[in-house]
């Protein structure tokens, strides 16, 4: 079986490929992002578990320790005799009020008088504490959430005895410092809180401390069906609104196995940082294969467009040929129009009157300077009917030129003109300018300006690295001659055919500037 190139290549063929190729990528596209959606949501998912599972070990671990008050009575109780029992626990109390966490603690030997572990107690917590052992007389443990004036405590209260001598102990830890207290040291939960309430609901500890001693069930989306766990795991995890953040959160709850205590810990991981996640996942993928389909767009078009070159290129070279044959015979009168043109307004009959009029009057006066005056006259005319082929000329040529134009004028019109050439850059010289530029800016001035002895007329020549820059005064006449902007067309004329746009002429602060631009010899 035989393939054409020109069926395989056709437009119809070119289509179908496209849309093939949009149809398994963008298939493609769905199908995958689908997988790495589901794989990023079970990654994010698991990490948020682990992160759940090191946040509850770090509470049980942080209240754990304010347990251990127990175990330190029991050794001073083992070790201690009834005469220094008191002065020991008593030791052991202030040692233990140094924690900025504990609001007071206090302890009875037997029956008798209770003792504080500082002097400074208010009588209203000597007489809460001596109401709640009345009452609790008998329990062994309690741990319980209870106010203090306005603020919330949790109260740990225990009884110890030993060889027929009974301890009661008892403290309070104070819950609002206790939140400051985790907000130094759990610094690396950055994307995540907790708060802890026990079984009756009662907020302990929560990062928003006005919440503290309220209703959980009340104040957040945390139902009493939270606390209850199916068999195959020992946590309930569900989405639910933040009270705290405001937003959508993935919830775990599970039970704070604290001795003597039955709380629960609940950790709060937002749900837009893993969509987020899987989000950026979805757009990169979707750049990939976006970025793949324009690529196979592109190799199609570049096949498909090298066999339709094929038949045009040739014919596409042929016009280009001939157009540019058009244009360069075009140039080649344009120049030829405008070198005759200039040459028949150059050599005019009132330029060469006057100057063979002053030479007449120079011959009876003065011969030295009729003679340089003959001289020059001659090489300007040498000069004018002899243009370069490609109507530019080198600086230094041109300044030559200008120097005689100037001193058959000044010998004309004698102090009633000043000129003046000035080079700050002598590398300038070897580049090039229009032909007669110089000629043509400075008779302009001399005819449209007027020169008198009291107010000259004054031209300065100043030649920079890539520019010349012509000044002369305004002084205009009032019945000038009607000007043909021949001299500035020819100018644009022949910058223009440099590629060169930057002749530019103005009028500011009572002077004519006129800016010729330099032409490189590489140009």
């Amino acid at each position: 079986m035989k393939f054409r190139l020109k069926k395989i290549t056709s437009r119809r063929a070119f289509l179908i490929y496209i849309g093939v190729t949009i149809l398994i990528t963008v298939s493609s596209v769905y199908i995958l992002s689908n997988l790495i959606t589901d794989l990023t949501e079970k990654a994010n998912e698991e990490s948020a578990q682990r992160n759940f599972i090191k946040k509850q070990e770090f509470f049980l671990q942080e209240f754990s320790k304010f347990l251990e008050q127990e175990n330190r009575i029991k050794h001073v109780l083992k070790i201690s005799n009834l005469d220094n029992l008191a002065s020991n626990l008593r030791v052991l109390s202030s040692v233990q009020n140094t924690n900025l966490l504990i609001a007071d603690n206090w302890f009875q030997i037997n029956d008798n008088k209770i003792q504080f572990g500082t002097d400074s107690v208010s009588d209203a917590v000597k007489k809460n504490a001596e109401d709640f052992i009345k009452k609790n007389k008998d329990q062994d443990h309690i741990s319980v959430i209870i106010p203090q004036g306005k603020e919330w405590v949790w109260r740990i209260y225990f009884k110890l005895i030993s060889k027929n001598t009974v301890v009661r102990y008892g403290y309070d830890i104070n819950l609002k410092k206790l939140v400051d207290y985790f907000s130094t040291v759990d610094i690396k939960s950055t994307n995540n809180y907790a708060f802890i309430f026990d079984k009756s609901g009662r907020c302990i500890y929560h990062p928003e401390s006005n919440f503290i001693g309220k209703n959980i069930y009340e104040i957040s989306s945390t139902r009493a069906i939270d606390t209850i766990f199916p068999k195959k795991q020992d946590y309930v995890k569900r989405v639910t609104m933040s009270e705290y953040l405001k937003l959508d959160v993935i919830r775990f709850t599970k039970k704070l196995d604290l001795k003597n205590s039955c709380w629960f810990v609940c950790v709060n991981f937002p749900k837009n940082i893993i969509n987020e996640n899987t989000a950026l996942i979805e757009k990169y993928s979707t750049w990939i294969y976006s970025i793949t389909t324009v690529m196979l767009l592109l190799i199609f078009y570049l096949f498909s467009y090298a066999n339709r070159r094929a038949y045009k290129e040739k014919g596409i070279a042929i016009k280009e040929k001939n157009r540019l044959l058009v244009e360069n015979e075009k140039i080649i009168k344009e120049k030829a129009l405008i070198q005759l043109q200039h040459l028949k307004e150059q050599i005019n009959p009132h330029f060469l009157f006057n100057s063979l009029n002053s030479l007449y009057m120079l011959v009876g006066t003065d011969v030295k300077t009729a003679q340089k005056f003959t001289l020059n006259l001659s090489r300007i005319y040498r000069y004018l009917i002899d243009p370069p082929e490609k109507n530019i000329v080198s600086l230094k040529d041109e300044l030559l030129f200008i120097e005689k134009y100037i001193f058959l004028q000044q010998t004309r019109f004698k102090e009633e003109l000043f000129f003046s050439i000035k080079i700050e850059d002598e590398g300038a010289l070897d580049k090039y300018l229009p032909y007669l530029a110089f000629q043509v800016v400075v008779e302009n001035a001399i005819k449209h300006n007027r020169a008198t002895h009291e107010n000259p007329l004054t031209t300065q020549i100043l030649v920079q690295k890539d520019q010349v820059i012509i000044t002369n005064n305004l002084q205009k006449k009032t019945h000038s001659e009607p000007s043909t902007n021949f001299g500035l067309k020819y100018l644009t004329s022949i910058y223009n055919f440099y590629s060169r746009t930057n002749l530019t002429t103005s009028e500011k602060d009572g002077k004519f500037v006129c800016i010729l631009p330099l032409i490189s010899i590489h140009s």
